[in-house]
């Protein structure tokens, strides 16, 4: 198993920002809330937005659905957001 790299993480702690502002400005609940009406896991929902955990495709697809919010949506804020020369490996 790989370990988590400085950039993993901070991919992830910015993932999970993104995520929060999305589930705020689209839904208008707390993750709390969120989760119960979207039937995810408020555990697992806290520590993807908050970068903690390295989270998969179809956990983060299920998330946005939930939210009314395309995948690619996501994906675009987040290549803007660490910058077109970021890369996740060293080479």
């Amino acid at each position: 198993m790989e370990q988590k790299t400085e950039k993993s993480r901070y991919l992830n702690k910015k993932l999970g920002a993104i995520l929060k502002t999305f589930r705020r400005e689209n839904t208008n609940c707390t993750a709390a809330q969120f989760a119960d009406d979207y039937n995810l896991d408020k555990g697992n929902l806290c520590r993807m937005e908050n970068g903690i955990i390295d989270s998969r495709i179809s956990n983060i697809w299920r998330v946005t659905e939930a939210m009314g919010v395309k995948l690619s949506d996501v994906i675009i804020a987040l290549e803007k957001e660490l910058g077109k020369d970021f890369k996740i490996n060293n080479r």
